[in-house]
């Protein structure tokens, strides 16, 4: 579990992602109107997303912005992306993705448990790389977690 001390303040990576240098005043990676200091940097300086579409778009910026450490805190243990040693295939997805946009299809929660549709659009070595997916995410201790995904078609 992560606290305010142990999520780090904006450490952005430059391994070439577009992204990666994203001004506080510029729009939000997430797709919402806000600008990045009024949206997701919220987040990503310790304050709990309160929805589970809320963590999923900053989670996309933190992808986008190669904030790894961001990425590890907020996937459940349970998960499949929840173990330290993920972090270099993390790191190595950040510098190699352009993350181009996020388009949320539906968002729900029931209790501790939520679960948010989306499609990436994204590309690697000027390839397309965009998906879709139906994740679930579990919130413990006050706080929502990324557990899983399952794909799904662009419809």
């Amino acid at each position: 579990m992560f606290t305010a001390d142990t999520i780090p303040r904006l450490q952005i990576c430059t391994h070439g992602n577009a992204l990666a240098k994203t001004s506080p005043n510029a729009p939000c990676p997430c797709g919402r109107t806000e600008k990045y200091k009024k949206c997701c940097r919220r987040w990503h300086n310790g304050a709990p997303a309160p929805t589970p579409e809320d963590l999923m778009r900053s989670r996309f910026t933190a992808y986008s912005l190669g904030l790894v450490d961001y990425i590890l805190s907020t996937s459940h243990p349970d998960g499949p992306h929840g173990k330290p040693e993920q972090r270099d295939s993390v790191t190595d997805f950040c510098a190699q993705t352009a993350f181009q946009s996020l388009e949320v299809l539906s968002a729900s929660e029931d209790g501790h448990r939520g679960e948010v549709s989306f499609y990436a659009h994204l590309s690697v070595a000027d390839q397309d790389a965009s998906f879709g997916e139906r994740s679930t995410f579990y919130r413990v201790d006050g706080r929502w977690l990324y557990h899983s995904g399952t794909p799904i078609q662009r419809t």
